[in-house]
């Protein structure tokens, strides 16, 4: 189902497409930031692809979609489940040159599309932006201290995605034609296709970049939708290559956890802002990532279904 405001003359210059899942409650807010952008109204449209919500998201969509004076937002569902599956649906009607993607939960900056096209103009055509990603305090929910240290830490590093060959759906930008030739992305991972993207077009002599100024802000999650997102890391990490691995590929992956708990136990207490007791706070929700991460592997071992959320 479609809810289409009447389109431009002109194709737009970006296409921003948006997947939704269960939330109401914010994904208002985020249509209100993308609206308030400082960039032509006819050079860019956003889709809204509501991905099967059952929280009566869909039906609040469709009536904020219908009172907007910008006929930039089309609103549509794909009941696929899965936000790569949404993606993808977003990326057939796309009518932009350029793709850009944040989460329903995020908040873009008024330069966000700027920043995003200026960087990839300094680059070669195969180039995906990854832009900045920061972390703001959700007063809707209950989010801990040790839960904000940790995002601010370790979470959704761009730069460093970037030096690695990684870019996350939170912020990335490329062209339409870069994910149509990399035929989208992976339906099949519930967590982790967007790194998974990335790589295939490193690995094809793409590159990916950081831009400091493309930036959207993210809530912090709390403790409990952290160890519910460490599940759907592992599990998406599961049904890229793990499932079908070798004994070897898996105990590596298993002694990889054990070396990002050591690690970030280390960059942890070497963190000389923090006063002590919230070292040995951080310290403890990262070995209950620790050992969500075992149990989750294990219980995929033993034949369980990777989580959707």
């Amino acid at each position: 189902m479609n809810s289409d405001n009447s389109a431009s003359l002109y194709p737009p210059q970006v296409s921003v497409l948006i997947p939704v899942y269960n939330d109401i409650d914010r994904v208002g807010l985020c249509i209100e930031k993308l609206s308030a952008m400082a960039f032509p109204k006819d050079e860019y449209e956003v889709i809204i692809i509501d991905n099967g919500s059952s929280d009566g998201t869909y039906e609040f969509l469709q009536k904020l979609v219908s009172e907007l004076d910008d006929k930039a937002f089309r609103l549509i569902q794909c009941l696929t489940p899965g936000s790569y599956a949404a993606r993808n649906e977003g990326l057939k009607l796309a009518k932009g040159e350029f793709v850009a993607f944040t989460d329903s939960d995020c908040l873009v900056s008024e330069n966000w599309l700027h920043s995003l096209l200026d960087c990839w103009k300094a680059q070669s055509g195969r180039t995906v932006v990854a832009g900045k990603v920061s972390f703001f305090s959700d007063s809707a929910k209950n989010t801990e201290q040790c839960a904000l240290d940790f995002e601010n830490m370790f979470s959704m590093k761009q730069d460093q995605n970037a030096k690695n060959g990684k870019c996350i759906t939170a912020n990335l930008f490329c062209t339409k034609q870069l994910l149509e030739t990399h035929g989208g992305f992976n339906e099949k991972l519930k967590s982790g296709g967007d790194v998974e993207f990335s790589q295939r077009v490193v690995s094809s002599g793409g590159e990916i970049v950081y831009s400091e100024k493309a930036e959207v802000f993210h809530p912090s999650r709390n403790k409990k939708e952290l160890l519910i997102k460490r599940k759907r890391v592992v599990g998406g990490t599961w049904d890229a290559e793990l499932s079908k691995a070798s004994i070897g590929r898996k105990l590596r992956f298993c002694v990889g956890l054990v070396k990002m708990f050591l690690g970030r136990t280390k960059k942890t207490f070497m963190n000389a802002s923090f006063p002590f007791k919230r070292k040995v706070s951080l310290t403890w929700l990262l070995f209950l990532i620790f050992l969500t991460s075992m149990s989750e592997f294990l219980q995929l071992q033993l034949g369980k279904e990777a989580n959707r959320t």
